[in-house]
């Protein structure tokens, strides 16, 4: 079994970080449209590399899994805390944000507004990995149940109930991750073909245009509950996240993407940081700025601060998650979908 890191699944990963900044700028018509997808294409991408997990070992690889995720969560958390403790000297408010903290999911808001994603990204993992030990039917009914329930939520009043670190939402993501793991020969193959990407291409157009023009009126904002849609909310984030594997599938061959690949391998710190950071530089500057200046500084300053921190071993594991060397290739052993397909069709 040959292993490799995929410069596409990274380079994805890239983009999709710079779409949640964006959505986080301030521009409404951008964060409805990019709410669709950027969350449910973070979760399949995450699937696509997920390893199935030995029952006699679950255990340990979910405190592995727990420690991995949540240490940079209250790592940035306490930092985050800390300087606003220094720059409002408020001791109450420094308690009740660490509160917050604890408790996670739609209590996190402001400058902690993202931290949701990783409780639930977490719940996900464990939840997946223990589904992962059943037969494929008993697989299946599981994750159909989940994908239910998270409607029958969103639905009614039990919405409204805040459980702490958006437990609740994993009912839908793991839907989303469990399509980029079941996915992860067909997904290559699929979009390893030229002939099949305009017709994704025209899919994912349609259901925006169809949108715009009043004709279907959707939307899907994860951490909030607000996926109300039974078959749409399945549909349309599988076809767009489809369209952007796609898109960057194929600029690889054809453009130097590695910047984006490795923009991808430092999500964390990007999903952490840009939100304080940009409140604190309009802060500074006493005024608002739009959505580009907003995605420049949410991506470029906290990348910078990555290759920094990577340098420091102890600050690395903190706040990146990792011990800081060269991290191992993402065992993708069925590239080779991917790969004949391509050799089938012709970029011409």
């Amino acid at each position: 079994m040959e292993k490799r890191r995929e410069l596409w699944i990274d380079a994805a990963k890239g983009l999709s970080i710079i779409f949640v900044v964006m959505g986080h700028s301030g521009d409404a018509f951008a964060n409805h449209y990019l709410s669709w997808f950027r969350m449910p294409l973070f979760f399949l991408l995450s699937g696509m590399v997920f390893k199935p997990v030995d029952p006699a070992r679950y255990i340990g690889w979910a405190v592995k899994r727990t420690k991995g995720l949540m240490t940079p969560y209250l790592a940035y958390g306490l930092l985050i805390t800390t300087v606003l403790l220094l720059f409002t000297l408020n001791l109450k408010g420094f308690a009740e944000n660490i509160a917050r903290l604890l408790y996670g999911g739609l209590s996190l808001t402001g400058p902690y507004g993202v931290f949701w994603f990783i409780t639930c990204l977490l719940f996900t993992q464990l939840i997946f990995g223990y589904i992962t030990r059943f037969r494929g039917m008993t697989q299946f009914l599981l994750i159909a149940s989940c994908y239910l329930l998270a409607h029958v939520i969103s639905m009614t009043s039990l919405k409204n109930f805040n459980l702490p670190w958006n437990i609740d939402v994993s009912l839908l993501a793991i839907t989303y991750y469990a399509l980029g793991y079941y996915g992860k020969k067909a997904i290559p193959a699929i979009i390893g073909r030229l002939v099949i990407v305009p017709f994704i291409i025209l899919a994912s157009a349609a259901a925006f245009y169809l949108d715009h023009a009043g004709v279907i009126s959707y939307s899907l904002n994860m951490k909030y509950k607000q996926y109300d849609a039974l078959l749409l909310d399945l549909v349309i984030p599988l076809v767009i996240s489809l369209t952007i594997c796609a898109l960057v599938f194929w600029l690889s061959k054809l453009l130097p993407l590695k910047w984006l690949g490795d923009l991808g391998r430092n999500t964390i710190a990007i999903m952490y940081l840009h939100l304080p950071i940009n409140y604190g530089l309009k802060y500074l500057l006493g005024t608002e700025y739009g959505l580009v200046p907003f995605t420049l500084v949410g991506v470029v300053i906290p990348l910078i601060l990555a290759m920094v921190i990577v340098r420091f071993p102890v600050l690395s594991r903190l706040y990146l998650g990792h011990s800081g060397k060269s991290r191992p290739a993402v065992s993708y052993s069925e590239r080779g979908a991917a790969q004949n397909a391509v050799s089938t069709e012709s970029i011409s």
